[in-house]
């Protein structure tokens, strides 16, 4: 096989239930050169049989079984193998539309961009969502003030990349870390990449709904410490300890976050949050997340929450 245009990385882990649509919908694209790299982390269920089948069907698919290290282990694993000048990233218990490649490829060509990020869909059990990716500004330091600050998708699942981006500037997914390995590697890339092309069409489906333990589902305490390395490693090895409002902004990003999802007690949170009041003033976030987040880093949690909590039913009596 000559070598692709086009990797697609797929970490698989217990994706039995809903692998095969994930798959199919890869190998209904309308463009053609592309290989499939399927990584079985260790799945102790039938996902590396359903992997190993699909390969013997299909030349472009390649499967690699690893011992189980986590999803930044499994794409650090793709991306050592990769033979595609781009690559993009897919969620096992998510599916795409048939024209997502030669889309984002063409625009990619035509543009001449190290990444190509595309709007996307969120979908629940009842209802659709569309989210449009669009930036205010296509240079890569507003484009990652955006991703920073939460209010982009920092997932690599709607970003097609040039592969020499990762190769050039050594760009590794962090072991260990597996919630938020895309945020360091988006935020890594927009910190080193010359150009970002933005096509205002949606492609990507992402499953809010079925698979309910996978890490993108589930904040939880061990998820919180998982942050708080990776907020240390993005200030070391991104940023080399210096200030910057695109690090304060994924700052206050986590904070809300931890907020919202009400994993930290009162005093844990002020314990953590109430020493980087300073960078969520600093930062690019929205004022309604500064708001939260200071009222509750100063001990405002129970009042701020509840506040949150109204203004959250409010905005869902609209949303569907």
């Amino acid at each position: 096989m000559m070598s692709p245009k086009i990797s697609i990385i797929v970490a698989v882990y217990k994706a039995e239930a809903y692998l095969h649509r994930c798959v199919d919908s890869l190998l209904a694209q309308t463009f053609r050169n592309f290989e499939i790299l399927l990584i079985d982390d260790g799945s102790p269920d039938h996902s590396g049989k359903i992997c190993d089948d699909y390969a013997k069907q299909d030349a472009r698919i390649r499967v690699f079984h690893k011992e189980n290290e986590g999803v930044s282990s499994a794409r650090q694993c793709g991306m050592e193998h990769v033979r595609g000048e781009y690559v993009i990233h897919a969620d096992p218990d998510d599916w795409v539309e048939p024209n997502m490649l030669e889309e984002l490829y063409a625009k990619a060509e035509e543009s001449d961009a190290d990444m190509v990020i595309c709007d996307l869909y969120d979908e629940y059990e009842c209802y659709t969502k569309y989210s449009c990716q669009r930036p205010e500004s296509l240079a890569t330091s507003c484009v990652l003030v955006e991703i920073s600050s939460g209010k982009l998708y920092t997932s690599l699942t709607n970003k097609l990349v040039r592969v020499k981006s990762y190769k050039i500037n050594n760009i590794r997914f962090p072991l260990g870390i597996n919630r938020g390995e895309d945020d360091y590697v988006v935020i890594y890339l927009l910190n080193k990449i010359n150009s970002v092309a933005y096509l205002p069409r949606a492609y990507y489906h992402v499953d809010r709904y079925s698979n309910v333990n996978s890490l993108s589902k589930n904040y939880t305490k061990e998820v919180f410490k998982q942050y708080v390395s990776l907020l240390q490693m993005i200030k070391n090895e991104i940023y080399d300890n210096q200030p910057s409002k695109a690090y304060n902004s994924y700052v206050c990003y986590i904070a809300y976050d931890t907020f919202a999802y009400n994993v930290l007690s009162p005093a844990e949170y002020v314990l953590f949050f109430r020493s980087k009041i300073k960078d969520v003033c600093c930062s690019y976030a929205s004022l309604k997340k500064k708001v939260f987040v200071i009222a509750s880093a100063i001990g405002f949690n129970k009042i701020a929450y509840k506040i949150y909590r109204t203004l959250k039913g409010i905005h869902n009596l609209f949303v569907r």
